[in-house]
C-alpha cells in the first residue's frame, strides 16, 4: 500500500499478518476460500481502500464488523479475498526487504 493509506487499513493488516483476523467471522472465511479465484494486487488494493473508506465512520470493530453484514455476500467475499491479497503481497514485500 502507498503513503496515503488509511492508518485503520494499515493496523488490521499488520494484525492479520500475524493471524489474526478481527474484521471477520470464521464462517465467512471459510464461505470465501471455497473456491479459488485470482486476483491482481492493484484491484484488490482499491477495493480493500474503497471498503474501508465506508468503514471508516465506525469506531469499535464490532461496528465494522456490522457494516460488513450488511454488504452483499459477493462485495463481502471479493472484499475479503481482497484483504488477504494485500496480506499477502504487503508480507511478500517485508520477506524481500530482509534478504
Amino acid at each position: 500500500m502507498n503513503q496515503q493509506t488509511n492508518p485503520d487499513i494499515k493496523n488490521f493488516i499488520q494484525i492479520a499478518q500475524t493471524g489474526y483476523y478481527p474484521l471477520f467471522y470464521n464462517d465467512w472465511l471459510l464461505d470465501t476460500f471455497q473456491e479459488k479465484q485470482s486476483l491482481n494486487i492493484s484491484k484488490a488494493s482499491k477495493n480493500v481502500k474503497q471498503v474501508f473508506s465506508k468503514l471508516e465512520r465506525h469506531r469499535t470493530v464490532e461496528k465494522k464488523k456490522t457494516a460488513l453484514l450488511g454488504m452483499d455476500k459477493i462485495e463481502r467475499e471479493e472484499f475479503i479475498r481482497s484483504f488477504f491479497k494485500v496480506v499477502e503481497h504487503e508480507l511478500l514485500k517485508d520477506m524481500k526487504s530482509l534478504q
